[in-house]
């Protein structure tokens, strides 16, 4: 009896001693978990805070994007306006340059239209050297740096210039074959020459006996001299001038304002060497009273 009364407070002690060491591991892991919980909320509110920001960010990041973009299809729409009317103004351009040029270009053409632009120019700087060499060639004045309205001008008085021109190498020519056949046959009467041929002469024949023989009375001929137009003869009147010629004479080369009076002889005189005349006289055309001075 005595050894279980020794034995029972021995088991008693153990039991509360094993109940305080868990005691004391439930207070270590209620401390841990409270530890833990503490992490836990920290963590949550650092992430909660975090995607907070993000968030705002994010907001701010769109905002500004939208803003940006609203600003870039602004100016979208400005230069797609913009290109409309650039491209109108073009349409215009081509329709003012194209057809005047004879060119036919579109949109759909294989050229561009820079390069259409470029054929354009080409054409017209070839065109205006060719005036140019018109201009020099009739000895009109400026016609190396004139500019394109002047040299319009000039070219609008070319057809009188020629057709003057074509008339006065005429006389000049008229007078060299003249005054060459009357040194050869001195009885000879200009007035029964100038009325025309014989009747029943054989133009054709006649004519065709000339070939060849003409070219060395155009190479006496000065034909950058101008040969002044005379009075008419007495006995001749303007009505038997103004007649029509015979077929066999052919076209002339046009009426033009013509020269009036005054005595030539020297003149053609001058005129009908192989030299060129060093300052040929004015003429008056039609309206104009253009000059002509060597290039």
């Amino acid at each position: 009896m005595h050894n279980m009364c020794n034995f029972l407070p021995s088991e008693e002690t153990a039991k509360h001693s094993s109940f305080d060491e868990l005691s004391a591991k439930v207070k270590v892991l209620e401390a841990e978990n409270e530890s833990l919980k503490t992490f836990i909320q920290e963590s949550s509110n650092k992430e909660t805070e975090a995607r907070k920001e993000l968030s705002e960010k994010h907001a701010r990041v769109l905002a500004d994007l939208n803003e940006k973009l609203e600003k870039s299809q602004g100016r979208v729409i400005s230069l797609v306006a913009k290109n409309k009317v650039l491209e109108a103004e073009a349409e215009a351009i081509d329709q003012l340059i194209f057809p005047s040029l004879g060119f036919e270009w579109s949109k759909e053409s294989n050229l561009k239209r820079t390069e259409a632009y470029d054929e354009a120019r080409i054409s017209i700087d070839a065109l205006f050297e060719a005036c140019r060499g018109i201009a020099k060639t009739l000895s009109l004045k400026k016609a190396k740096t004139t500019i394109i309205d002047t040299m319009t001008k000039l070219m609008e008085q070319v057809p009188d210039f020629i057709k003057d021109w074509q008339k006065s190498s005429a006389r000049g020519v008229a007078s060299l074959v003249l005054a060459t056949c009357k040194a050869h046959f001195p009885s000879l009467n200009f007035a029964n020459v100038a009325r025309g041929a014989p009747k029943g002469s054989d133009m054709g024949a006649l004519l065709a006996e000339t070939q060849g023989y003409e070219q060395l009375f155009v190479r006496r001929v000065n034909h950058s001299f101008w040969y002044n137009k005379h009075d008419l003869p007495k006995g001749f009147s303007d009505a038997e001038e103004e007649e029509g010629e015979p077929e066999y004479y052919g076209e002339g080369s046009g009426s033009s304002v013509e020269h009036s009076g005054g005595s030539s002889g020297g003149d053609s005189e001058a005129g009908s060497g192989d030299s060129d005349a060093t300052a040929p006289p004015t003429r008056n055309l039609k309206k104009r009273t253009p000059s002509r001075v060597p290039v």
